[in-house]
């Protein structure tokens, strides 16, 4: 173990920060977020983490770290939290043997007092991961310090287990039928408006009325239904999975949230949490298997999907009938469809004029193209909803899209198909598309008043993907490997299947090499 601890701490001395653009090409390196939630669901391993709970706190009061005898509630408090660090470290050998545990030490997260602040985090977490950490209990080592500073410039603060904690946690106690999580109290999540640098919008506080409580209600159903739900990821631990921020796909994130934007119930709405939700496409199509009553061993997948959602609910409020052909297609025949399609939904979520290219979009256009003529064509193409355009419509219309996901996902539940929410879609196996569709189709009229909801079965094909590799066989999306392209010079030869990943070739200063 000690072996593992010196190799860890020699990744990390070399680790890029997390602000450095370097971490594009490293993301296998980075930490694991700690989980608040992460529970011990097996008798067996919660009869071991209370002997390890007594053995600290016998520790505790022999190194004269601790006075006074906890209250009930504090000490209920600090078992939670010994619980919580122990599964992390426990899912930590799951997810990732080589890889750091990320833990937090801000303020914010330990002592702000809020309704979305965690039993886990506060004076009695750092006093668990402190005691822990000293060399006469010898359960974790620290192998980074964090820090925060004006300027941006940040660190983790990281830990790993050590052999003595193996010796008191037996890791054939730690496997996925083990270790669970526990739903979060506070499902419904309301942000304020972006401010004008870009910056992810803050989370703020709320009170309670008949409009929240119902809106908690809803959110409970499907939760209650996906901890339940026949539906699993296939295991592919020669492969491992990472989401596109380098974070392992933890497959006992079964829940979800609902959250709100620009401080309103009526705006947002978008359910985020699931595992699935942050898998790559291929990877899906690829590993998820849901049972159905035609195949209970579990079956492929389906993404029943809405096409072109956004615009179609901007012209049902312009009170006029959205073309039947493709609405981003019929812009320029032909030509670009998914800038287009980007430019469109941008043009419904800002606030005035569109003065610069979103992101990733201008590659999607002819070089030398001008943005006032894109989106001129735009304007002229769909005129009856042109005064729309700048109006920050964009979050008022993904409320209603949520709203009609949210109905077709209680209906399916009911009708004991087992359904995942994915943005503006349902992850369904794939004997069941054409229910859910129907099922979809049904919740747009209700919520919309109108027939027609558009939608498309997409089954994949999850052996003809795209896929970019590294040349140590990493996988990278398509995304992130033009940023990478981007940034670094790098020259991506060409484009093929799972099987025959694209080969990159670095620059002659070696950046890309690990």
């Amino acid at each position: 173990m000690t072996n593992r601890v010196d190799v860890l701490r020699r990744g990390l001395a070399q680790w890029p920060r997390p602000n450095d653009p370097r971490m594009y090409d490293a993301p296998a390196l980075r930490p694991i977020r700690f989980d608040p939630q992460r529970r011990a669901r097996d008798r067996e391993l919660r009869a071991t983490i209370r002997t390890l709970t007594n053995f600290l706190e016998r520790r505790e009061h022999a190194l004269g770290l601790r006075k006074r005898v906890r209250k009930d509630h504090d000490r209920q408090l600090c078992r939670l939290t010994v619980e919580a660090i122990v599964c992390n470290l426990g899912a930590l050998r799951l997810l990732s043997k080589d890889r750091a545990l990320a833990v937090p030490r801000q303020a914010m997260t330990m002592w702000r007092k809020w309704r979305y602040r965690n039993p886990v985090y506060g004076q009695h977490f750092l006093d668990a991961i402190d005691l822990m950490a000293l060399a006469s209990v010898g359960l974790i080592v620290v192998l980074t310090r964090g820090y925060r500073f004006p300027n941006g410039d940040k660190q983790h603060t990281t830990i790993a287990p050590t052999r003595a904690f193996f010796d008191r946690v037996p890791p054939t106690l730690c496997d996925w039928n083990s270790i669970g999580r526990e739903t979060q109290a506070e499902v419904l999540i309301l942000k304020a408006s972006k401010d004008r640098s870009g910056d992810d919008a803050k989370i703020i506080e709320y009170r309670d009325t008949r409009q929240t409580g119902q809106l908690h209600r809803e959110v409970e159903r499907i939760n209650e239904s996906l901890e339940d739900a026949p539906f699993r990821m296939i295991d592919d631990s020669e492969s491992p999975v990472d989401d596109d921020d380098g974070q392992p796909i933890d497959p006992s994130r079964r829940t979800v949230r609902r959250v709100f934007n620009n401080g309103s119930w009526l705006e947002g709405g978008r359910l985020f949490g699931g595992f699935w939700e942050r898998m790559r496409r291929e990877d899906r199509f690829r590993l998820l298997r849901i049972c159905s009553a035609k195949h209970p061993d579990g079956e492929e997948i389906a993404n029943v999907d809405f096409s072109q959602l956004f615009p179609r609910l901007a012209y049902l409020r312009a009170n006029t009938r959205a073309p039947a052909e493709d609405l981003y297609g019929l812009i320029d025949v032909g030509k670009s469809r998914d800038g287009y399609k980007k430019l469109v939904n941008a043009l419904l979520f800002a606030r005035g004029r569109l003065l610069r290219w979103p992101e990733e979009t201008l590659r999607l256009f002819p070089e030398g193209t001008k943005l006032r003529d894109v989106v001129s064509r735009i304007r002229k193409a769909h005129a009856p909803i042109a005064p729309l355009f700048g109006t920050g419509i964009g979050y008022s219309l993904m409320f209603q899209e949520s709203c009609i996901l949210i109905e077709a996902l209680l209906t399916l539940h009911k009708q004991g198909i087992t359904a995942l929410p994915l943005h503006d879609s349902v992850l369904v196996a794939r004997s069941e598309a054409e229910v859910a569709k129907q099922v979809m189709e049904g919740a747009f009229a209700l919520v919309t008043g109108e027939a027609g909801g558009h939608l498309k079965i997409d089954i994949g094909h999850a052996n003809q993907y795209p896929v970019v590799m590294w040349e140590d066989g990493s996988r990278l999306n398509a995304t992130v490997a033009r940023k990478s392209a981007d940034r670094f010079g790098l020259v991506l030869e060409h484009t093929l299947s799972r099987t025959d990943p694209i080969f990159s070739t670095p620059r002659d200063d070696g950046r890309l090499h690990r």
